[in-house]
């Protein structure tokens, strides 16, 4: 059966955390597997998220991972009992299998046994995983991480028990192909960690997120103009603050769609709300954004996009001359310029610049030509690092801010855009009651 949310590449999002706006509360259970393993590091993600996260154990799973693990990485008590020795008076001391379960935002069953497939199926509430599971609010977020030998992930039953789990609501990352513990290789393979990471979330952000329900463009990284078949015009830009972009817009809520240049894989951003769309040249770009624009709602332009092309590119290499050679340039399009001409009056556009001399001066001046709602002034130590300092330009506002990193200047930007679509959206409201 396909997973309700789509397969993630790990090796994208490997080490790449984002705080989002909004804490939430996560309780994982831990259920009878090998994959158990891969739930502590799921957890301590959770964790450096920002989240407040808190485990429920069954007895199977603590033959595989203790519950000191988690409760070290979470910094708080485990669940592994129905009814424990009170510890204190309240609800959670008295009743673990209920709370914090039923305050959860999101349930997360990982790995996700045939056992607890077929228990949560059928309400069977004989372990603190499932009763937490019975005990969850209605909007609670329900997802799967399903990992077993490969002969019990093609039984009859089991698929059958996913399927009503699916039904019901709950959504499923994995299984993945693969060499099983069992010394088997074929699906039953847990998803992950940074894919269930994912997948939490996105889901997080589907429901609570700043830009929840919102669509995102952004155009990312450089462009390269041919000189001949192998070599080329373009510029430094690694593509890492398109990236963070996509990532915090994905956290929040936002659907979006990555336009990038030419960058290294781990440069591309992944998740079940985000489309990438690869593209070499300014003229390719520029095509990929007419057709994302009209769809969105935030459109943000980092990419570092080359001003200049070769007016004759080569068919053939050119072979190297003993005196130099002399070339012809044009001027590649404006894509933002082109873009926000025709954008509606409901949409956002943020842009970036990036100046040597008069800084401040030069990027207001292109904020008002290009009709950026704002830019962002980069220097050109922020080329390919991870930390600069940046300027946010308005038209009644200049903002300096200090050296930070590359996902908070996105979380700062996309705060700022879903603060003025909250406001363009109650003026709009106000004029058509008047």
């Amino acid at each position: 059966m396909e997973a309700s949310v789509p397969f993630l590449k790990p090796r994208i999002a490997a080490g790449i955390l984002l705080r989002v706006q909004t804490t939430s509360v996560i309780l994982a259970g831990i259920g009878g597997g090998i994959a158990a393993y891969k739930a502590a590091d799921v957890v301590s993600r959770l964790v450096r998220l920002g989240h407040e996260v808190h485990v429920a154990m069954t007895a199977a799973a603590q033959q595989f991972v203790t519950a000191t693990t988690f409760a070290s990485l979470t910094r708080r008590r485990v669940i592994t009992e129905m009814f424990p020795a009170p510890h204190r008076t309240d609800g959670e001391g008295l009743f673990p299998h209920i709370f914090p379960a039923c305050r959860a935002d999101v349930f997360v069953v990982m790995p996700a046994t045939a056992d607890l497939l077929a228990k949560l199926a059928a309400g069977i509430g004989d372990d603190v995983v499932v009763c937490s599971a019975l005990a969850l609010r209605p909007e609670t977020v329900r997802l799967l991480a399903p990992a077993m030998n490969e002969h019990m992930w093609r039984q009859p039953v089991v698929q059958r028990n996913l399927r009503a789990l699916i039904e019901s609501g709950w959504l499923t990352v994995g299984p993945e192909e693969g060499a099983l513990a069992c010394g088997t290789t074929g699906p039953g393979r847990m998803a992950e960690p940074a894919q269930i990471v994912e997948a939490i979330v996105a889901a997080i952000g589907a429901r609570k997120g700043l830009l929840r329900g919102a669509r995102v463009m952004i155009l990312s990284g450089p462009t390269r103009e041919p000189l001949d078949p192998v070599r080329f015009i373009s510029n430094g830009s690694s593509g890492r603050m398109g990236q963070a972009l996509a990532l915090a817009a994905a956290a929040e809520g936002a659907a979006v769609d990555f336009i990038t240049g030419p960058v290294e894989p781990e440069r591309l951003p992944a998740g079940p709300a985000v489309t990438v769309r690869r593209v070499t040249t300014a003229e390719e770009m520029l095509q990929a954004a007419r057709e994302a624009a009209p769809r969105a709602d935030l459109m943000i332009f980092a990419a570092a996009v080359s001003d200049f092309r070769p007016a004759a590119p080569a068919p053939h290499k050119r072979p190297k001359a003993e005196r130099g050679a002399s070339l012809k340039l044009e001027t590649t399009p404006d894509i933002a310029a082109e873009i926000c001409r025709s954008r509606r009056p409901d949409q956002l556009a943020v842009g970036f610049a990036l100046e040597t001399e008069d800084g401040p001066a030069r990027a207001q001046a292109k904020r008002a030509a290009k009709q950026f709602d704002a830019i962002v002034l980069n220097t050109v130590e922020a080329i390919g690092a991870t930390t600069a300092g940046y300027t946010f330009i308005r038209a009644d506002a200049v903002e300096s801010w200090e050296t930070i990193s590359k996902d908070e200047c996105a979380r700062r930007i996309l705060e700022w855009a879903a603060e003025r679509r909250k406001k363009n959206a109650s003026e709009r409201t106000e004029r058509k009651n008047t």
